[in-house]
Order: C-alpha cells, then structure tokens, then sequence
C-alpha cells in the first residue's frame, strides 16, 4: 500500500525555515530556491520589540553568523567612552553583578565601537567595558564599524534605550539631543523613533524644566525621581511660586533617602508651617477640582495677597470685580468707625 504525500510548509519546502522536530526533514523539494543569506544591518531599527535586557541580545541573535566572525579583539586601555552616551552614572553593584557574569559566562556578545583618532569609541557596551576593566582584561571582542559622527549619535542613542537602569532624566537628556540634532522633529516621533510611550517622553523632557537647582540635584543623581515625581513637582512650583526654597528643600530629603511619595505631602506641610510663622496661614480657594486662588493676610494684618493661580484667567476682569465689591464695602463701612489712626481696619 502506497503511503501518502508528507505535507511539509512551503518556508520548510523552500529551505527558508527549519523544519520542527517530527516534521519531514528531506532536502527541498526539485526547483526550490534555497533563501538568501541575510545581509548585515548597518544602523539598528526602533527598538519597539526590543526592549529591556534583552535587546542586546536580540540584536546580535539576529546577525548571521557570518557577521560575529567579524568580531575582534581589541585592547581595552585603547577604549574611550561615546559623547553621545546618555548615561551619567553607573551603579557599582551592577557592574560587579555584571562583572561576575562575564567572568563565568566568558564574554558572548561584542561590544560596538568606531575609530576616532586612534582610539576606540564605543557605540554600545559601556556597562562591559568597565566590567572588563573590573576583570583585568586586557582585550575584549568588538564590532569595529565606520560611522560619521552622526551616524554613531543615531545608534548610540537607539541602543542605549535598551540598557540596564538607565533613569528617566537620563532618557530626557536622550530624547533633548534627539529633537536638537534633528533626529526627531516632534515629541511623537521621538515616542516612535525610541519605542517609548508619549506620556514618558513629555514627562521625561519637563524634567528639564524643573529648577535649575533641582536640575542639578538630579545631574547629581539621574535617578533620584522619575518623571511621574517630576511631574508632581512641577504643579508645586507652579501652585506655590513663592516658597520655591520649601519645594527644593523636600527634593533635598529626597537625597537623603526620603520615599517619593511623601515629597507632596511635606512640601505642603512646610508650606503651612512658613504661614504660621509668618503670621497667617493661607487660604486656598478652588472649584472642587482645582485651585484657583490663595489668600494671605500680612504679618501686620493690615492687608491681603491674593494669587491667581490659573494662568488663563482674565486677571483684569478679576480685578474690576474684585474693585466693585471693595467699594461696596467701603459704603457699608460706619462713618462712626474709627480712622487709621485709631486702629481701624483697611
């Protein structure tokens, strides 16, 4: 009795794909074309299905095999970090834990460098090199490529996005270069160009708005706060213009290792305790959702500040009425009322 035909998938038939395991594994079927080799990708693509830890991986997974021979080995004094890096600071403890993977693991996936006057620039593998450096080593694999410096700030950049703790005020400062260098010309297409969210990099380049103070805290330390605390301290500053010092001083406890989540509430609070002591505390006036004013009455109580706090309202239509309503009161006031002089009120 005949057998009948195996039917095999027209990539397996093709010799495009491996069969799988129990599938028929004959050679390709008579006029088949067997598939051509996969050429190399110079610049790396959006990294949307790459992310995390395992986009270095990916990446040299998906370069044939022919391209890891190219791999060489270079000396690591001779190795200088990129300009275009991101990165500010590197946990020790990541790069010992790194370290140690390397050591036992042997050193699987090159790092990317190009040439620049006589040295090796790195493109990607930072974190390696200095894990290298822990090690002793005298020589580490390499990619070496020929990039134009704008060539090498593109794929620097793309491949850092998938580096291990990198801080959302590191990413801002990658997504600012982006939009200054012409990668990018709107926050959208930095979003796509770097598989991040919309939200993430808006909240991330705001973070460059913060006081320069603030500013300087997290140039510091990139991973101080995130973007969503940055955000926080943004409405701060713009709901409290005048106790800019109170909001720094709660990011200061931040350096000291206060959680996140309580620099809201002890801005407020310090807030509060600077009215007390100045004689009055503030009122605050919203419309259920938002706050529009704040009142203060001066430490002589003989007057009161009121700040708008929507930028948009029409301050001078504020002021007529607010102008009517004081000279309406100033009929009612009793003629029989004492004067300044005698202690009356304004």
């Amino acid at each position: 009795m005949s057998r009948a035909p195996i039917k095999v998938s027209g990539l397996v038939a093709s010799g495009k794909v491996a069969p799988r395991e129990g599938e028929d594994q004959r050679k390709p079927l008579v006029g088949s074309r067997p598939a051509a080799a996969p050429s190399v990708v110079e610049l790396p693509t959006p990294p949307e299905a790459l992310q995390g830890a395992e986009a270095s991986k990916a990446s040299n997974e998906s370069r044939p095999a022919a391209a890891r021979d190219d791999a060489r080995k270079i000396p690591v004094t001779e190795i200088v970090d990129s300009p275009y890096q991101p990165r500010l600071k590197y946990d020790p403890e990541e790069i010992d834990r790194l370290a140690e993977t390397m050591d036992t693991a042997a050193h699987a996936d090159p790092i990317k460098v190009r040439m620049v006057n006589g040295k090796y620039e790195l493109i990607s593998g930072h974190r390696r090199v200095r894990a290298a450096r822990s090690l002793g080593w005298a020589e580490i694999d390499a990619y070496v490529e020929e990039l134009t410096d704008q060539e090498a700030r593109a794929k620097t950049l793309l491949l850092a996005v998938g580096s291990v703790g990198l801080a959302d005020f590191e990413f801002s400062l990658m997504f600012e270069t982006a939009l200054k260098e012409g990668l990018c010309k709107t926050q959208r297409e930095v979003a796509s160009y770097f598989g991040q969210s919309t939200q993430k990099v808006s909240g991330c380049l705001d973070m460059l708005k913060l006081p320069a103070k603030i500013v300087r805290m997290l140039e510091a330390k990139p991973d101080l706060f995130g973007y969503q605390t940055a955000t926080v301290i943004k409405k701060l500053c713009a709901d409290y213009p005048d106790n800019l010092a109170d909001i720094e001083r709660g990011v200061q406890r931040l350096m000291e290792g206060a959680a996140q989540n309580s620099l809201k509430s002890w801005v407020l609070q310090a807030i509060k305790g600077q009215a007390e002591r100045d004689g009055s505390e503030p009122n605050l006036i919203t419309n259920g959702r938002r706050l529009i004013f704040t009142t203060k009455i001066s430490a002589d109580k003989r007057s009161v500040v009121v700040n708008c706090k929507v930028p948009d309202l029409d301050i001078s239509a504020f002021e007529k009425h607010l102008q009517a309503w004081l000279e309406l009161q100033a009929k009612e006031v009793s003629t029989s009322a004492p004067d300044e002089s005698g202690g009356g009120t304004q």
